[in-house]
């Protein structure tokens, strides 16, 4: 099947273990079996349970999903690309503009600043909810107690 997306994908949704297919309201889970990249918003994908064509027109035209943890850069794979980037958090709104990426003993870590004001964010995979290259915003969700107040 086609998997058609409305972001750009790269070579980390070759990573993909599973997406939701939304069927009758619900998001179902669908292990990947393989996915080619087609085009920056396409791709060829392989789901298990789905074996034949029958099974696969079934899917046609339903929308899916993934966690953005999901297909999420390695850290490894982070480079001075995000640099400029705006940084927002889902609880504590915008926090700054990435600086610098700098690897602390293999922790890779973002220092975004705002105004004269530094914070030092893990590129942890689960921290990361999104990221919308186009508007060059990373959204991140940080634990509570992240901010002194």
């Amino acid at each position: 099947m086609v998997l058609v997306s409305e972001i750009p994908l790269d070579e980390s949704a070759e990573r993909l273990d599973e997406i939701f297919v939304v069927i009758d309201g619900l998001q179902v889970p669908f292990p990947v079996k393989n996915l080619e990249l087609l085009t920056d918003t396409s791709a060829h994908v392989q789901l298990e349970f789905v074996d034949n064509r029958d099974q696969a027109l079934q899917l046609v035209g339903c929308e899916a999903y993934t966690t953005f943890a999901a297909c999420a850069p390695e850290p490894e794979e982070v480079s001075e690309q995000w640099i400029g980037f705006t940084v927002h958090d889902a609880n504590y709104g915008k926090i700054g503009t990435i600086r610098k990426i700098e690897d602390y003993n293999g922790n890779m870590v973002m220092q975004v600043m705002d105004g004269d004001k530094e914070t030092l964010i893990s590129l942890h995979r689960e921290l990361i909810v999104g990221i919308d290259i186009h508007a060059e915003v990373l959204h991140v969700a940080l634990p509570e107690g992240y901010f002194f107040e």
